[in-house]
């Protein structure tokens, strides 16, 4: 106001969500403002407008990636009888990792083979590599730690599975780059996660913090025939190359700030 300049906002999952509950009325000065917001898909907007913004000072702006870097590889990878699933996070109790190794569990139990690889870093490491422990499956999980780029892909390539179990998710942008690589991903149904993923489209989505429900749903895609999967995956790589490509945006920042 003091330079009569416009002000944009940013807005990230956790910045909206979690921000206010540890600081309470954090954004009250910002809200009465003159501002204008983005926010990374519809879930959050609609959560912005609670606050009394208005629909036309809010910009939904999905997260983006590389199409070049991110492609399905062209050899085929050879499968075997153990299920290989892959999440990449943030070791935080927001990505709602301890309900992904209490399904985990739940497979183990039924006779299920699986390798569960956890990519990341963060605080509750230890809490989670002890509940693994705690449940029996401390030799499925592998703890990789962060890891370059490169080192994802080569483990996205290398999955059956891409698992997402977030109890909050602005959006998730390792769930696009798992999509076009083609690896089949089961989410979460928290926030962004269920415009990131369509349902029996691009993906499962299902309940979040329901261990029961995610091994159901991992036994379910164990169960597709290879077609249904193929289909499944091959429409998730076209909608991340059309909808989610950095041009696409450039173009829309670009109009954003503009405006």
């Amino acid at each position: 106001e003091a330079i009569n300049a416009k002000m944009a906002v940013s807005f990230r999952g956790f910045d909206l969500y979690l921000s206010p509950i540890k600081h309470e009325g954090c954004y009250d000065r910002l809200f009465r403002k003159k501002v204008k917001y983005h926010v990374l898909s519809y879930k959050m907007k609609q959560k912005l407008m609670t606050n009394d913004i208005l629909d036309e000072n809010i910009q939904v702006i999905t997260p983006a990636i590389d199409i070049n870097l991110f492609k399905p590889a062209i050899e085929i990878i050879s499968k075997n009888d153990i299920i290989n699933i892959v999440c990449v996070s943030r070791l935080h109790w927001v990505k709602g990792l301890n309900y992904a190794l209490e399904a985990m569990s739940l497979l183990k139990k039924e006779g299920i083979q699986f390798k569960f690889t956890i990519i990341g870093s963060g605080e509750e490491r230890e809490r989670l590599v002890f509940a693994a422990y705690q449940l029996g499956i401390i030799d499925d999980v592998v703890f990789t730690g962060k890891r370059t780029q490169e080192e994802v892909i080569f483990h996205l390539n290398q999955a059956d599975l891409y698992v997402q179990y977030s109890i909050q998710e602005g959006f998730g942008n390792a769930v696009l780059e798992a999509q076009a690589l083609g690896v089949f991903c089961i989410v979460s149904d928290a926030d962004g996660l269920q415009e990131n993923v369509l349902h029996e489209k691009t993906g499962l989505i299902v309940p979040k913090r329901n261990p029961l429900a995610l091994a159901n749903a991992i036994k379910t895609v164990r169960d597709f025939d290879a077609k249904k999967i193929e289909r499944i995956n091959n429409f998730a790589i076209e909608r991340v190359k059309k909808d989610f490509n950095l041009e696409r945006q450039n173009e829309l920042f670009l109009e954003f700030y503009h405006n």
